[in-house]
């Protein structure tokens, strides 16, 4: 017993399993090819040539503002990896999901040492998180919605620790230290629509529980990192853009419909959502440290907000799910670390966390498959195309492959549409050096 004790909080362990997990991404992101949106990024907004400096880049940028979206910071970031070497990008990408998944794991857990339940919260992620693939491999997804954890939990961190009273750099830190992390959550407001926001939220909650719960004084860089973040957060959100094209409206049976998509959404998420009732039940019902259920309580906040936001957008892909999945996993984690130290709880947190370890040594093998298969067939087109022009062929026709699981970035993508003109057909066509590509979809 003390044997797998001391595993359990061994730092070269540790560095061990993220090692480990730096690799499965790696491996996933290297099979994950250019797809829809990879090929439009690839030019600029604004002459349609590739972006190959930093004044081409922010022409592009300043005209996305004003055709696409609000979201500068994370699509400038996918412009600049889609005209490097996709190896650059395999192997940033897999580092970013490592150190999220270790932010992930600081907001939980602290500095104590927990290997398991880093191992648990890994394998969380990868069997619950919706729409993994286009999430954490897709070059175009992963820049918005993974890259956004990063100063999302980094804004966070400060006031997490200013709850639980450890020393923390609201409080702690020099002029300049504060004033750079007031201009990074002016950033970070500025990245993501819904997880900027839920981080906000999340803030403020954080220091109406200090000011009113626990009866402390909530220092000055607390209220103005969060203004400066609403600033970014409301310069991304009133963007021209945003205003034409992405406003949901506020008529009644709009946003009733709306509503409707993301209870259908959250419903997709239902055992991280079903996990949490439970634990938290059995929280109270144990009477865990009281601290830890409120710090849980707005994770879970956060997640519902991250969720509900979307009722006023047009649009709500599943991978709009990651922000509110993360959010309750770790309001999960917060609990069952919580029960895990109650003595009546603490062998059945135990056997829980190794079924959730023991599930990815199904679904981890299934999704590198299903990414393999995919990718294969792929480069198979992609040589198709080369071949053809060789032979002077300008119209080409390619086979459709289909995924079979989320893990595959092309799982609900739209690879290649029956019209040949559809902007995925067309941006594929373009980057190839073709006139027109055409879909011959597989039974």
């Amino acid at each position: 017993m003390q044997f797998i004790r001391k595993i359990n909080t061994s730092r070269i362990v540790t560095l061990l399993l993220l090692a480990a997990v730096f690799v499965v991404m790696l491996v996933g992101n290297m099979l994950t090819d250019k797809c829809a949106d990879d090929f439009l990024y690839t030019y600029s907004f604004a002459d349609g040539e590739p972006v190959r400096s930093v004044s081409a880049l922010l022409d592009s940028m300043r005209a996305h503002a004003y055709t696409m979206n609000g979201r500068l910071i994370a699509h400038a970031f996918v412009q600049i990896f889609e005209n490097l070497p996709k190896t650059v990008f395999n192997v940033i990408n897999a580092a970013v999901f490592a150190l999220s998944l270790c932010l992930l794991y600081r907001l939980c857990r602290g500095k104590e040492t927990n290997n398991l339940f880093l191992l648990t919260l890994f394998s969380a992620v990868w069997v619950f998180e919706p729409g993994f693939g286009q999430v954490n491999f897709w070059l175009d997804g992963s820049c918005n919605y993974l890259w956004a954890q990063i100063p999302a939990f980094l804004f966070l961190l400060p006031f997490v620790r200013l709850y639980e009273g450890r020393k923390n750099l609201l409080q702690d830190g020099n002029v300049f230290i504060k004033a750079l992390f007031a201009l990074g959550a002016v950033c970070m407001g500025a990245y993501l629509e819904n997880l900027s926001g839920a981080a906000i939220f999340m803030a403020i909650l954080f220091v109406l529980l200090v000011r009113f719960a626990e009866k402390r004084k909530v220092p000055p860089t607390a209220i103005a990192s969060i203004i400066f973040a609403v600033v970014g957060y409301a310069c991304m959100v009133f963007a021209p853009a945003e205003r034409s094209n992405k406003s949901g409206g506020f008529s009644l049976i709009r946003l009733l419909y709306q509503f409707g998509k993301v209870t259908d959404r959250f419903y997709r998420m239902r055992p991280v959502l079903i996990a949490f009732v439970i634990l938290l039940f059995a929280a109270l019902a144990l009477r865990a440290d009281k601290k830890r259920l409120l710090l849980s309580a707005v994770f879970a906040c956060g997640a519902m907000g991250a969720g509900l936001i979307f009722t006023l957008s047009r649009y709500y892909p599943v991978r709009c799910m990651a922000a509110p999945a993360l959010l309750f996993i770790a309001a999960d984690g917060i609990l069952l670390l919580a029960l895990s130290e109650t003595e009546k709880a603490h062998m059945a947190c135990l056997c829980l966390s190794t079924l959730v370890c023991l599930s990815l040594f199904y679904w981890c093998p299934f999704g590198i498959q299903d990414m393999y298969l995919m990718h294969e067939a792929v480069q198979e087109n992609i040589q198709t195309i080369e071949e053809k022009k060789a032979l002077g062929e300008r119209e080409i026709t390619l086979p459709v492959p289909v995924p079979q699981s989320q893990y595959c970035a092309f799982y609900q993508l739209e690879y290649l549409s029956d019209d040949p003109d559809h902007f995925a057909n067309a941006n594929m066509a373009k980057y190839y050096g073709v006139e027109r590509i055409y879909a011959e979809q597989e039974e």
